[in-house]
């Protein structure tokens, strides 16, 4: 058994952290789990036409049902950064759920990734604390490792995508600890081949590999530091491009 499950489960009280603190029950089989940070159900599915209830809320997560087409998802809405994605992601070591998808946004390092873009990152750079932990000794030299999604599931949304006329990209990510502080490493990222910065991607990655669940992130780019489009004061025209994407996307998940 992996060590940190293995003490875990030595060390709480509850027999079930998932159901627990999440309110999602291992009894049950889901087709996929949606990890957002950021985003809530109505910003990536039509309400009108998809069936969407709360099943659980807390200050750590709201968690959300999803039944389409004769298949069952979970949508949870977490907190932002690393540490709140590997508290729920090393939770699920029990769920019946074989495929985990991220959700979120990320800025652009270099020129010529738009807002709006999607992305499949093949991997992500480890520059957050968070991850250093799913080691079995902590060990700073594996700060910005490369930590790796799931292919076959990279490649499954990506037909999805091709399907629903969706342009994907892949493009290396780094995940790192502050919004503020990050600007003043930007060139340290790119020199490390990172093409877009979040905070969660890297770690959501590492703890999936850790309980051996299948995993992949989907990315919208929100604004460019290389080409001076700004998350604060962008053009309406660019808000708009960038939830009308998000709405696209929906159409692509219940197709898991």
């Amino acid at each position: 058994m992996n060590k940190i499950i293995e003490n875990l489960e030595k060390n709480t009280v509850s027999d079930n952290v998932l159901f627990d603190i999440y309110g999602v029950s291992d009894q049950e089989h889901f087709d996929c789990m949606f990890i957002a940070p950021r985003w809530t159900p109505d910003k990536v599915f039509d309400i009108n036409t998809v069936d969407i209830k709360q099943i659980s809320s807390n200050m750590d997560a709201t968690t959300f049902q999803i039944n389409h087409n004769g298949k069952k998802y979970l949508f949870i809405k977490l907190e932002i950064g690393a540490p709140n994605i590997a508290d729920f992601c090393l939770s699920c070591y029990r769920a019946n759920c074989d495929k985990f998808v991220f959700l979120g946004s990320a800025g652009a390092l270099v020129p010529g990734i738009k807002i709006g873009d999607v992305i499949i990152p093949e991997y992500a750079i480890s520059g957050n604390g968070a991850t250093l932990y799913l080691h079995d000794r902590l060990n700073s030299q594996h700060l910005f490792e490369h930590v790796y999604s799931t292919q076959k599931l990279n490649e499954q949304i990506i037909n999805i995508c091709n399907e629903q006329n969706i342009n994907v990209l892949n493009a290396p990510v780094i995940s790192i600890d502050s919004l503020i502080a990050e600007y003043a490493h930007l060139d340290e990222f790119r020199a490390m081949g990172a093409q877009l910065i979040e905070m969660e991607v890297a770690t959501f990655f590492a703890c999936m590999n850790t309980i051996n669940k299948n995993a992949s992130a989907i990315l919208v780019i929100a604004d460019n530091s290389a080409s001076g489009e700004h998350l604060i004061g962008r053009p309406e025209e660019d808000k708009k491009h960038y939830h009308n994407i998000r709405g696209q996307i929906g159409n692509v998940l219940l197709k898991l």
